[in-house]
């Protein structure tokens, strides 16, 4: 008892806990006011008994189970569940970053360094789409969690055989929560398989045994979601050439466009510097060849196992579901930080290639945060627009229930000529930023949200469907808006 006292009030007076609790809310401070995604008004307007079974058919049993816990059990409303899911997450950000510093803080003993790296994988430039989603809480615990097991395997590498076990159940949890994330305790684990792996079968074995650590859990959950609930990612067909394809696509747009998030180039810019510099070091070590040649190619053994955890997820899919975005790419942004940590791990560095270094990872955080807040704000101003045509619509709705007597009780959704998924001038990243009101799926949920018309969907008129094919809107407009008797027609731009 009195050890766990001193353990608490040790790390309580650790300067890093609040250096990484400021570096939290320098990146995620801003969604402390509630924010709303297309899914967001769904959870919120669906009956509770159906979202959560939509979780579960996902395999993401933790967030089920705790979406019921809290509206359900302890009927907890909107807000509150929000900030709820957001207090929960920023608390993961900062444990991870405290935990995982602690491990960087072994292998590297200069403080900034570890800091600098810890947060280039923690807070990566995809890590934001984790935060515009209600359930943000538990997709970064599957974040906490990946840190947590990666410890445990460290300590299973150093003689600890019983810790293989605890990692396996964190990564089952860890699946249950968000599967997207997962690949990150491969892609931290990479650096622990090189130090530990004194020879080639030590090696092979190593890989082995963080293979099925990863694996086993995830073909758990697929199980789970295959053959326990109905989901149609792993359900529909898969079409291997096909797939193979969407996949090499989504890894371009991965790679150099970072979905839009940084600068086109800016990403792979920085890898490629990386191994540059990892490279030169490698050279200019007055070690036999065979170990300079092994110490560049550890370094592309990182890059291709962290890309491999990230696309695994894709190839289980169907090939139509195959959807490459940040939240799912997750793991392999967090590449700039494993490789930085690659680099002092294996040798010593200059003072002046230790500051070019700070340099670059500085500038690249900068520019990093520069990016998220020009996103945040954008989604806020998305989120207004979309509560003012929803207000609009309702406005409409009442004037012509007031003038003819009849109520609406039905909804039927078109689309235009050529259909907007983000207002006009806005930042939009895969499913982040998008308009409520380009899903057919949550334009009933907004409007019950708003308003409180629960509305029935129905199939379209097919005389008006092609009218409102022939139109190409830019703004939203009142000629959008067709009534007929207990119907709301209503065309998306």
């Amino acid at each position: 008892m009195e050890k766990m006292k001193n353990k608490i009030k040790e790390t309580f007076l650790d300067k890093n806990l609040y250096i990484f609790s400021m570096i939290t809310i320098l990146f995620f401070g801003v969604f402390c006011i509630m924010q709303y995604a297309p899914d967001t008004y769904s959870v919120f307007a669906t009956n509770l008994t159906d979202i959560v079974s939509h979780f579960f058919s996902c395999g993401r049993i933790v967030t089920g189970a705790a979406l019921y816990i809290v509206r359900g059990l302890l009927r907890i409303g909107n807000y509150g569940t929000y900030l709820l899911s957001y207090g929960f997450a920023i608390l993961c950000t900062i444990i991870s970053l405290y935990k995982l510093n602690k491990l960087v803080n072994q292998e590297i003993k200069n403080n900034v360094i570890s800091i600098l790296i810890s947060t280039l994988i923690i807070i990566n430039p995809f890590s934001i789409e984790l935060f515009v989603y209600i359930e943000k809480g538990i997709m970064v615990l599957s974040v906490l969690l990946c840190v947590l097991a990666v410890e445990q395997i460290k300590k299973f590498f150093e003689g600890n055989k019983k810790s293989i076990l605890l990692a396996l159940v964190l990564m089952i949890v860890a699946n249950c929560c968000y599967q997207g994330t997962v690949g990150l305790f491969v892609a931290i684990s990479l650096l622990y398989i090189i130090k530990y792996s004194k020879n080639i079968k030590e090696f092979i074995k190593n890989n082995i045994i963080v293979a099925l650590t990863y694996g086993i859990p995830a073909i758990l959950n697929f199980i789970l979601v295959r053959f326990l609930f109905t989901y149609e990612r792993v359900a529909g067909q898969i079409i291997l050439s096909e797939s193979i394809i969407k996949i090499l696509q989504g890894t371009k747009r991965m790679l150099v466009n970072t979905y839009d998030l940084l600068p086109k180039y800016v990403f792979i810019l920085v890898i490629a510097i990386l191994l540059g510099i990892i490279i030169y070091q490698a050279l200019k070590r007055k070690v036999a060849s065979k170990k300079k040649i092994l110490e560049i190619l550890g370094a592309f053994y990182i890059i291709a196992g962290t890309l491999f955890a990230t696309i695994a997820p894709q190839i289980l899919q169907d090939t139509n579901s195959i959807w490459f975005v940040a939240r799912s790419s997750y793991p392999m942004a967090a590449i700039i930080g494993l490789l930085t940590m690659y680099i002092f791990m294996k040798t010593e560095i200059h003072v002046k290639m230790k500051n070019a270094i700070i340099v670059i990872l500085v500038a690249f955080l900068l520019l990093q945060f520069v990016s998220f807040m020009s996103f945040a704000i954008d989604h806020y101003v998305g989120n207004y627009m979309d509560k003012t045509v929803t207000l609009e619509i309702n406005r409409l709705i009442s004037e012509y229930e007031e003038e003819t007597g009849k109520q609406i009780t039905e909804i039927s959704i078109y689309h235009d000529k050529s259909i907007q998924y983000s207002y006009p001038e806005l930042k939009a990243s895969g499913d982040m930023n998008i308009k409520a009101y380009s899903a057919d799926w949550c334009v009933p949920k907004i409007i019950q949200l708003y308003t409180g018309r629960n509305l029935i969907t129905i199939e379209n008129d097919e005389k008006l469907k092609n009218e409102f094919l022939q139109k190409n809107w830019d703004v939203f407009d009142e000629e959008q808006i067709v009534f007929q008797d207990n119907i709301l027609h209503i065309c998306l731009y």
